[in-house]
């Protein structure tokens, strides 16, 4: 029996392969470049969770205090007591791996910041009087207050983590180069920290603040690898 014979490809029909294939990966490449920016905004929000949840718990773990700075140019930085006996006011920098991960991504950056009432004892707000309700839990998002600029502020904005694991309480906008924005509100007393979309800002009004320049080496974060 004769085998069949099947045509093969010719070089040129190769060549015309890979040039179309180059030419889809041309045109695929800037899409999936602007896919991965786009992915920043939610991946710094969930950077941003897990490091006040890690604040936090090191705090309650090694007996000192824990902060967290929001910088006047939208960045974080994060620091420890130095010795909460002898220099309790020192601050340094935390060399652990999971502090040293850029907790805000290049295309993000802190927009605005509220600080919100202190507690315990849980408050609530009734219009303009502060009204003290027993062990009811203040529901942030019931407060009709807009965070402000980080123009707004003199001074950069500090979260301190105390030794039972509280901390101030904060609301605050990250912004990112598209516009797309995130509110993410830090409850100090419970150490929760809930996360819900802002209105968008055309891309013509979003502002990024310009970016403070890194004072020495170890300023610097490091990637996770891998």
């Amino acid at each position: 029996m004769r085998a069949s014979q099947r045509p093969a490809f010719t070089l040129l029909e190769l060549l015309l392969v890979i040039v179309l294939v180059g030419v889809l990966a041309a045109f695929a490449w800037p899409n999936l470049g602007t896919a991965a920016r786009a992915e920043e905004l939610e991946e710094s929000a969930r950077r941003i969770k897990a490091l006040t949840a890690m604040c936090r718990a090191q705090a309650m773990n090694e007996s000192r205090r824990y902060r967290i700075t929001i910088r006047l140019d939208g960045t974080l930085k994060t620091t420890r007591q130095h010795d909460p006996l002898t220099a309790p006011h020192e601050y340094i920098r935390v060399r652990a791996g999971w502090a040293r991960i850029k907790p805000i991504l290049d295309e993000v950056w802190v927009e605005a910041v509220l600080p919100l009432p202190e507690g315990p004892p849980p408050i609530l707000l009734e219009k303009d009087e502060t009204v003290v309700v027993g062990d009811e839990i203040l529901e942030f998002d019931d407060m009709d207050l807009e965070p402000l600029l980080l123009e707004d502020f003199d001074e950069p904005i500090e979260i301190d983590f105390e030794l039972d694991g509280s901390c101030s309480s904060l609301r605050w906008i990250l912004r990112d180069t598209f516009g797309r924005g995130l509110q993410m509100t830090l409850d100090g007393r419970l150490g929760r920290t809930d996360v819900a979309p802002v209105e968008s800002l055309p891309r013509d009004q979003v502002q990024r603040p310009e970016r403070e320049p890194v004072e020495d080496e170890d300023g610097e974060f490091v990637e996770e690898s891998g």
